[in-house]
């Protein structure tokens, strides 16, 4: 009995999903936008969301590049909102919410960047506690754009697929099963 109303459920998400397929990339995009905005990333568990996303976008028939790159566009222009925030607020980074109740997750992020620099922001997006700050402390200690958006820009990229793909994947072995 529970099976069978399992299966229900699964079957009207999946048809759910298939009626709404359109919708998936601006999902994708405005969930990888809220989890690269360094506040608004406590919130908003895209990581987690990205993983369910993808095998209900597969099921339904979608493909993993469209919503991998609209989820990657929308941490990438996170990022940037981030690194200019940390550009503007250089010296009150440290008064501003959460940074003031929490100025350990600041000097976290700020130690990873000066001893990785560039590659934390290459890799900084599969360190979650890290992942919205390291943004910030890179505008504040004025790393140079150029070299910020291309970090971001393919740390972005990789992090969306990395993180759609377990479903897809599942998926696809569920269709080539018995």
């Amino acid at each position: 009995m529970l099976l069978a109303s399992l299966t229900e459920f699964k079957d009207a998400a999946i048809e759910l999903v298939r009626q709404h397929i359109a919708l998936a990339e601006p999902i994708c995009f405005v969930l990888g936008f809220a989890e690269s905005i360094a506040f608004v990333s406590l919130a908003v568990p895209s990581s987690l969301l990205f993983v369910g996303i993808g095998g209900l976008h597969s099921a339904a028939g979608g493909q993993l590049w469209s919503t991998a790159i609209a989820g990657g566009a929308g941490a990438f222009l996170g990022d940037i909102v981030s690194y200019l925030m940390g550009r503007y607020f250089k010296n009150e980074i440290g008064r501003i919410w959460p940074f003031r109740t929490h100025p350990e997750w600041y000097a976290g992020a700020l130690g990873i960047f000066k001893r990785w620099g560039f590659f934390s922001i290459l890799g900084g997006k599969f360190l979650g506690f890290a992942r919205p700050f390291l943004p910030v402390v890179a505008g504040a200690s004025h790393m140079p754009f150029a070299s910020f958006l291309l970090a971001s820009g393919l740390s972005s990229l990789v992090w969306a697929a990395v993180f759609l793909s377990p479903g897809y994947g599942v998926t696809t072995l569920m269709k080539v099963g018995p």
